[in-house]
């Protein structure tokens, strides 16, 4: 186990090796790759032990499609509705990793004391985290029936050009800087990156999530509702979430706080726990830059694997009202 010594001081774990000839360090267990700064003994612990509770909110994502706009979006309708005690890191607005975690890398980096710590402190309000794992490797014991599932997916074009330049700039993968778009929408269509294959990713959660999980407590989303209908998305997840209607007060003033620059410029201001360069996380936060930044042989090549994987294309998915869009595909 070693720091990096970079300032973000994540620490990594193990052996970590390349997953392939352009980078992307990582550790495998159980037949999956994981960034190097999972611990595997972290990830069973959890597994072992961890029972969700009423007050548990997930939201699960695969990569770079709208994890932490969702946060923002889930932060500020929970304390529009309720209020959170002091004590309570929610109270605050950050959206880090200090008040909504990613579980197995909470165990990871600081223990499972830790953990236990942050769920006796957060057990008397609604309690939010994020997961980016497949539905079928979720990193807890016992799911409670009232913990809900909040589930974002995006169109795969906008999901594969935010992904490659993530990759490039995280300061742990030691991707290749030369690594071009090409290369990289080969891989992803491949599913050779973490947490599996995308397309699949998406289609298993929306289509068959884990059995544990209550249906009538999950909700999908799309990144282009979040981002192009914050009305819509605002309202959706107020209900899903509290049962409750916002005012139209509220609703502008949620709108103001999810758009793009507002939420970069907060967090460069104030950044709390978030606990990487801003800039590494927030690069355009726009619904349709793969139309410049990929070529028409990428985009046929995403489009046709989508129509295989989906049975229908993602403008397809955007208009159809069924709670879960993918359940007629092939």
């Amino acid at each position: 186990m070693s720091n990096h010594p970079i300032s973000h001081k994540l620490k990594t774990f193990g052996t970590s090796k390349k997953l392939n000839r352009y980078g992307f360090l990582h550790i495998e267990g159980d037949q999956k790759i994981y960034p190097p700064f999972f611990d595997l003994n972290a990830i069973e612990q959890l597994r072992e032990n961890w029972e969700t509770q009423a007050n548990d909110i997930f939201i699960c994502t695969h990569q770079k499609v709208g994890t932490h706009l969702t946060k923002q979006f889930v932060s500020e309708i929970l304390r529009a509705v309720y209020s959170y005690p002091e004590n309570n890191p929610m109270s605050s607005g950050d959206i880090g990793h200090a008040t909504i975690p990613w579980p197995e890398v909470m165990v990871s980096q600081y223990g499972y004391t830790h953990f236990q710590d942050f769920l006796a402190k957060t057990a008397d309000s609604p309690r939010v985290w994020y997961l980016h794992c497949e539905n079928d490797d979720l990193p807890m014991k016992k799911i409670h029936p009232d913990s809900k599932f909040i589930y974002v997916y995006r169109n795969p074009k906008g999901a594969a050009v935010s992904q490659y330049f993530f990759y490039k700039s995280h300061p742990l993968l030691e991707v290749t800087p030369t690594m071009e778009m090409d290369e990289f929408v080969t891989l992803f269509l491949d599913g050779s990156l973490y947490f599996g294959d995308y397309h699949q990713h998406v289609k298993n959660w929306i289509d068959s999530p884990d059995l544990r999980i209550n249906r009538d407590h999950f909700i999908s989303l799309s990144y282009e509702e979040l981002v192009d209908n914050k009305v819509s998305a605002t309202r959706k997840l107020c209900q899903f979430l509290t049962g409750k209607n916002l005012s139209m007060k509220n609703i502008k003033e949620i709108i103001f706080a999810t758009d793009f620059q507002n939420m970069k410029n907060r967090i460069s201001e104030n950044p709390g726990s978030f606990h990487f360069n801003v800039n590494t996380f927030f690069r355009s936060g726009k619904t349709e830059d793969w139309k410049t930044k990929l070529s028409l042989k990428n985009i046929a090549a995403i489009d046709k694997k989508t129509a295989v994987m989906w049975g229908v294309s993602f403008q397809e998915v955007l208009k159809t009202k069924k709670i879960h869009p993918f359940k007629q595909a092939v």
